[in-house]
């Protein structure tokens, strides 16, 4: 794997398609202007094409500069439909919540960009999404952020069929001139110069059933965007690290330590490669565990016990409790239910 990630990262190339529009808006010939940064107007018409992250940024600060409008960002999010985010974007509109559409996210957020590490969190009676933190990389630009900002609000919006307003957002990025924009489009209490950035709604205003949930709908367009991403996703160490785990499993829970050792790292290099993925060993021990629950859970004629110890717990009634820790189901309900996803 390379040292050096950031040349390998790339962006939906869809999410030109949202820039085009804000650009006409402001006046401006958006394929006169993706060309003067280097994009070839001929390739936007590819539904998979992808845009290396360093153009993406290069273009994000040239509309910007070229609009005069810093707040450009934000309006190039308002244009966003759900097919700009390919199979996500249905799913996400075909989700039970908006807080389900959320955890789409998270879970594809590299389908997005593969440099993006989003985390949802509770704090409180608020759920938080976490972007991250911004790329230390030449050239970037907040703008860039505040698409990804604008965007999460906005699909939340169109699941819910009403505009859904933030409790909060925080960004790094430095205070605008005018920051009362930021509140007015994102109609949010808006902090600058943060930690880190991030957006947050209360728990029970995302919990309301929309009427445009269909779990077999969401399933199908949920596998489609992980065989998209399958498609073009780098080699990974946490991909090695899953692999190992699965052949280790029916022997029980490995340690990082003998999954570093079948992988000829030290367990020291194992870290440090799955921290700078944005995972960690047990976070990809837990995932793979519940990944493969659900997948054997499916057979109607294998037994919670048997998933149980294939899955390397001891006991049944261990792998029961887990299972309903992560998903707030029994293994036996689970696998009875029409609607498992």
């Amino acid at each position: 794997m390379s040292d050096d990630l950031s040349l390998q990262h790339s962006v939906l190339g869809t999410f030109l398609l949202p820039i085009a529009q804000a650009l006409r808006l402001r006046g401006l010939d958006p394929l006169e202007t993706m060309a003067e940064v280097g994009i070839d107007p001929a390739k936007i018409a590819n539904p998979d094409w992808r845009v290396p992250q360093p153009m993406f940024t290069a273009l994000m600060a040239h509309c910007v500069a070229v609009t005069e409008d810093e707040a450009f960002g934000l309006l190039a999010a308002e244009q966003v439909q759900p097919q700009t985010l390919h199979g996500l974007g249905f799913a996400w509109l075909a989700s039970d919540t908006v807080y389900d559409g959320l955890k789409r996210l998270a879970r594809f957020s590299k389908l997005v960009n593969t440099a993006a590490v989003m985390r949802l969190a509770e704090e409180g009676d608020l759920v938080l999404l976490d972007l991250g933190t911004v790329p230390l990389t030449g050239g970037y630009h907040f703008a860039s952020r505040d698409y990804a900002i604008g965007m999460v609000s906005r699909m939340c919006s169109l699941a819910l069929g009403d505009f859904l307003a933030p409790v909060k957002v925080e960004l790094e990025r430095p205070p605008p001139e005018e920051p009362e924009r930021w509140e007015s489009m994102l109609a949010s209490r808006v902090s600058f110069s943060c930690e880190r950035t991030c957006m947050g709604w209360y728990r029970s205003d995302i919990l309301e059933p929309l009427v445009t949930g269909d779990p077999a709908l969401a399933r199908a367009n949920d596998e489609q965007t992980q065989a998209y991403l399958d498609s073009f996703l780098m080699h990974s160490t946490a991909r090695d690290v899953v692999d190992k785990i699965v052949e280790h499993l029916p022997d029980g829970p490995p340690s990082q330590q003998q999954i570093a050792e079948a992988l000829h790292v030290s367990n020291r290099t194992l870290q440090r490669k799955l921290k700078e993925e944005g995972t960690s060993f047990m976070d990809l021990l837990q995932d793979t565990r519940l990944q493969m629950a659900r997948k054997y859970l499916q057979h109607p004629n294998r037994s919670v016990v048997e998933t149980a110890y294939l899955l390397g717990f001891s006991e049944p009634s261990t792998f029961s409790r887990a299972f309903k820790r992560w998903t707030g189901m029994a293994p036996a309900d689970f696998r009875d239910s029409p609607t498992r996803d």
